[in-house]
């Protein structure tokens, strides 16, 4: 090979090698570290986690507040997704359709397959009876022998989850309807969150009729929950300091009061 062929062909390899690297780096920065937009979705009906308006078709509640604040501060926009059963959300959380859900607690089994952020409130837990046929509760143990009823795939903690899966007799009902089936008869109490059962009575206009116990059978975080196979997932330590200076300035404190406004 002549010099002048030889320089050519360095000159060659050295491009292709530099544009090999420059492909790597945007590829690299485009699986993972390119995050200009959120997609997020949650609750359609979780006083006052979480609640959204079909003629608008847009969450409100604490957890959305806080998130939209949260990517304001880090130039993130966010897609706010139509509401889903909770099952299906759960699914695309595991493909990566879904970046986050807006409003999860903690249970062992979820943080093996996606990532939690720091609390956001905690969220009280409370047993709901026909006004008349109210019982001591003092324990979990007091629900055993009596048939209860709560929404379908939601999760009341781990704790709460692992005892009523081996000792108690709960039966799942969509969202809207827990506290109506109560109404019927067919069971002795109705587990929800205590603001949202709250307000889910206020609006029925059946708070005459049904009452909250007042021992909480669970008080548990309320977190975000983001995929793991999202691009924005690395995000999550940014999105931890957000939520650190948010509890520090009062920011969360001021939106619990605001909502939990409930008599």
């Amino acid at each position: 090979m002549t010099g002048k062929r030889l320089s050519k062909y360095i000159i060659l390899v050295l491009y292709v090698f530099s544009t090999s690297l420059w492909m790597m780096e945007s590829v690299a920065l485009s699986d993972g570290k390119n995050c200009n937009a959120i997609r997020v979705n949650g609750a359609s009906d979780w006083y006052p986690v979480l609640m959204y308006t079909e003629e608008t078709e847009v969450h409100h509640g604490i957890a959305i507040d806080i998130a939209r604040e949260i990517f304001r501060r880090l130039d993130v926009a966010i897609i706010d997704e139509p509401a889903l059963p909770w099952k299906r959300m759960l699914r695309q959380l595991d493909k990566g359709e879904l970046d986050l859900l807006l409003g999860a607690y903690w249970t062992n089994e979820r943080a093996q397959i996606y990532g939690y952020t720091e609390p956001l409130i905690k969220d009280e837990v409370a047993i709901f009876v026909r006004k008349g046929e109210e019982f001591p509760l003092d324990g979990l143990e007091d629900l055993v022998g009596l048939v209860g009823l709560r929404p379908l795939g939601g999760s009341y903690g781990e704790k709460f989850d692992l005892y009523a899966k081996k000792y108690l007799d709960i039966h799942g009902v969509k969202v809207d309807g827990t506290l109506d089936l109560l109404l019927t008869g067919r069971a002795n109490y109705a587990v929800l969150g205590r603001y949202d059962g709250i307000a889910d009575l206020q609006e029925t206009g059946n708070s005459n009729r049904i009452k909250d116990l007042p021992w909480p059978v669970a008080s548990n975080n309320v977190h975000l929950m983001m995929s793991r196979a999202s691009p924005c997932y690395y995000l999550l330590d940014d999105i931890n300091k957000v939520i650190r200076e948010l509890h520090k300035e009062g920011f969360t404190e001021k939106l619990e009061a605001r909502y939990l406004q409930v008599n």
